[in-house]
């Protein structure tokens, strides 16, 4: 269905978090605790780094928890590139998480208007799926 942790490319470490791309168009994240401000200038880095012209979705994997802190909050709002992201799809979280993570996409929809989309799964399977289905959508 989707590449796994085995045939991941540059995996790193973002304090007690990973994130490793699974070419073409996916930056997959494991959250492991709370999510700092320096944490999210890690994320946006390796967002930089996929070429120009791809769409990207970022898929996180919510299972180990955490919140963003409130600066961390503030720096996702002004610094996701909402242009070149097709969606943020989570699963495995909790619902305080999705609950605020609600309310970031909608102020991020209030201060900088775009088609970026904060989509919430149960299941990892369920998560691929919707990518592989908004893929075809948008071919």
């Amino acid at each position: 269905m989707g590449s796994t942790d085995d045939d991941a490319s540059e995996r790193r470490s973002i304090g007690p978090h990973l994130v490793w791309i699974e070419p073409p168009d996916v930056l997959h994240t494991r959250i492991d605790g709370d999510i700092t401000r320096e944490h999210v200038k890690e994320l946006l880095d390796a967002l930089g780094t996929f070429p120009r012209a791809e769409r990207i979705y970022i898929l996180r994997d919510a299972r180990g928890g955490g919140m963003p802190t409130r600066e961390a909050r503030e720096a996702l709002i002004k610094g996701l590139p909402l242009d070149r992201l097709a969606a943020v799809v989570s699963y495995g979280a909790s619902f305080q998480a999705r609950t605020l993570l609600t309310m970031l996409d909608h102020a991020m929809r209030v201060l900088r208007p775009g088609k970026t989309r904060f989509v919430f799964f149960e299941t990892e399977a369920e998560a691929r799926a919707f990518l592989e289905a908004d893929r075809t959508r948008r071919a």
